[in-house]
């Protein structure tokens, strides 16, 4: 899961990313309860005038998410 937001101070919603820093803490913790690798989640800042880190970011977490695999609590289906 890649969650992307405004840089910290800098968004019109305010409060909206101070929030998500909170709960993306808290579903890390929750995830690894569930045993999922805590690198299947990702929380970047990037405003709208960074489209070359908005795709470095993307292009990194697509290639860790490829070196982990598939998702070990994914149903198989035969």
């Amino acid at each position: 899961m890649l969650v992307l937001g405004c840089h910290i101070g800098d968004c019109h919603y305010m409060y909206g990313n101070h929030r998500t820093k909170k709960r993306m803490a808290i579903l890390e913790k929750i995830l690894g309860y569930l045993g999922i690798d805590p690198r299947r989640m990702r929380l970047e800042w990037i405003s709208a005038a960074e489209g070359a880190r908005f795709a470095e970011v993307v292009t990194e977490f697509t290639e860790e998410m490829r070196r982990l695999g598939p998702n070990p609590l994914k149903e198989v289906r035969a």
